[in-house]
């Protein structure tokens, strides 16, 4: 692998073969930075550096009107940069390095927030459906429960399902302060007894307190019944009943008027049905003799025919004024006969009406005379009382022990589902890995005190908190270089990164530089790092030693170490 860089930044040329470990060195301000921003820039796609696209120009070196850095990967993989267009483009399928292991971003910069986002993607820290039903077993909440909000987490979101479990323990608990009449309290749960409580209700049922409650309300019924009959009731029965024998004589002459009514009536429709009929025979003839018939009365069941008289004019007008009379007489008995029928009816019921409240007074007396002595009417009112507050009081009991039963689920998937529960649980369980496992081999590597990533995303260097370990002014101190350069390997791994960037190094002195390249080398993990020397003669021969390769940087163009010693011996010899 190669990258060629043209004129970018301090670099006016660079050709610098990867692989291993390659050190980029030269004195302060020669381009040792610029070869790995362009190098980063290449294998990261990112490019700009924090600038706008129209301040790119910045990037190119002074003098030229271009910046160009390609990547080559063997035959068939490539990539091209050119600035201050920023474009890329690649070929194949050439080493791509996330912005870690380039060195463009590290997880100190970040916030804790952002720093759990990214170890959570990375080491895998979120829970998983095995983690949250183990935890919920491990407080007794059932598994299917557990499945059923595992499945909601999964399909709205674990911050979402938390709210949502939250809301409905703060419904729980204004059910139970409804059932209990008072303000919830998580140990007052445990203890709290209803008014009225005693401890054999422990034991009893709510269905045998009610028939308890009921038939005491019967008994109070009853005893009311026997000693106490409203006055006003007596006396009401009484004045309904208190004409009863002039209402029977009232009913008996009613009747009697009617009936008489009835006859008369009756007697005046037979005189009437006997008067002769008031006009000519007509219609009728005999078969015999062709003479004119007629019937010998106008109703009546003894009707046969006679021969039909001839009815003078004076005749005919005494019939019709007798038939008129009997018809007056008629509807005049009728219209007394149906009045005497009424008022016969209307009295008959005011005898009746008067008969039943004589009925009800008499066992209304007999009721009230008729009580047992010992049915004392307080005291089976207070037994009344009792039963509805031991009913009551198991009411309350079993509805607050059935919301606190839910409470008690609820209460502990929030404890679950909080930022301190199973989350911070498995993240310090997956942290514990990394920290006894990748970062600390690489601490043990370099000869390092040990890097952590604390639960809190803080970060330590033997116990010290990073922002701990700065020295005076921006540039990191040698402790916070460790923490840096160690941190920034160990994620490159976990990325799958196959090579890392590192800058600054010279922060370190020579036993803290062996043991950097002493990481790298036992990780087995590419690298290009920069650092400062004062001469080409001091930087160590990495090739002489198998470990990779050396570059000297001066003047803006870069050697292979080998080179720039030759050209500083030619230089002292002449």
């Amino acid at each position: 692998m190669q990258i060629k860089i043209r004129d970018f930044q301090a670099i006016e040329r660079a050709d610098i073969l990867l692989g291993g470990l390659v050190l980029v060195t030269g004195k302060n301000a020669q381009g040792k930075s610029s070869v790995l921003k362009a190098t980063a820039a290449a294998l990261t796609g990112q490019l700009q550096f924090g600038l706008a696209k129209k301040d790119a120009k910045a990037l190119v070196r002074n003098g030229a009107s271009t910046a160009t850095a390609s990547f080559h990967q063997g035959a068939d993989s490539s990539v091209m940069t050119l600035w201050p267009k920023c474009e890329r483009s690649t070929t194949g399928q050439p080493l791509s390095l996330s912005p870690i292991a380039a060195g463009l971003e590290s997880l100190l910069d970040l916030s804790a927030k952002d720093r759990a986002k990214l170890l959570g993607d990375l080491l895998k820290t979120a829970p998983d459906r095995d983690d949250f039903v183990s935890a919920c077993t491990d407080v007794s909440i059932a598994e299917e429960i557990a499945v059923k909000v595992w499945d909601d987490i999964e399909a709205k979101g674990w911050d979402a399902k938390a709210a949502d479990i939250a809301d409905k323990g703060a419904r729980l608990k204004a059910q139970w302060e409804a059932a209990a009449g008072t303000k919830f309290g998580a140990e007052k749960v445990k203890t709290w007894r209803p008014e009225g409580w005693t401890e054999d209700l422990a034991d009893a049922s709510a269905d045998d307190l009610s028939a308890e409650l009921s038939e005491a309300k019967q008994t109070l019924e009853r005893a009311v019944a026997a000693q106490a009959v409203g006055q006003a009731e007596l006396d009401r029965l009484a004045a309904a009943c208190a004409d009863i024998d002039e209402l029977k004589e009232r009913s008996i002459e009613a009747r009697t008027t009617a009936t008489k009514l009835t006859a008369a009536h009756n007697e005046a429709q037979r005189e009437r049905d006997a008067l002769p009929p008031a006009a000519q025979a007509a219609g009728l003839t005999c078969p015999c003799c062709d003479a004119a018939l007629q019937l010998s009365h106008r109703t009546g069941a003894n009707q046969h025919l006679v021969k039909a008289d001839v009815i003078g004019a004076d005749e005919l007008k005494r019939r019709r004024d007798a038939i008129a009379s009997a018809d007056g007489k008629l509807s005049r008995l009728k219209g007394e006969h149906d009045a005497a029928e009424r008022a016969a009816t209307m009295a008959q019921s005011a005898y009746q009406d008067a008969q039943k409240a004589e009925r009800q007074l008499a066992e209304a007396r007999e009721k009230a005379t008729s009580g047992d002595a010992g049915d004392d009417v307080a005291t089976i009112r207070a037994r009344v009382a009792t039963a509805e507050t031991r009913l009551k009081a198991l009411t309350a009991k079993d509805e607050a022990d059935r919301v606190a039963k839910l409470l008690t689920v609820n209460l502990a998937m929030q404890a679950i589902m909080a930022p301190t529960g199973l989350k911070k649980t498995k993240l310090v369980k997956v942290l514990d890995t990394f920290n006894g496992g990748p970062l600390r081999s690489l601490c043990e590597a370099a000869g390092w005190r040990d890097v952590r990533i604390e639960a809190d995303m803080g970060v330590t260097h033997d116990g010290r908190p990073y922002e701990q370990l700065a020295g005076l002014g921006p540039q990191l101190s040698s402790d916070q270089y460790r923490v840096y350069a160690t941190l920034q390997v160990a994620l490159a791994q976990v990325q799958g990164c196959g090579m890392v960037i590192l800058d600054g190094a010279d922060v370190l002195d020579q036993k803290g530089r062996g043991g950097l390249l002493k990481m790298l080398r036992v990780v087995g993990i590419d690298a290009l790092i920069g650092m400062t020397f004062s001469a080409p003669d001091v930087v160590p021969d990495l090739e002489v030693r198998g470990m990779g390769r050396a570059y000297w940087i001066d003047g803006g163009i870069a050697r292979p170490l080998g080179e720039a010693l030759a050209a500083k011996s030619r230089k002292e010899a002449a």
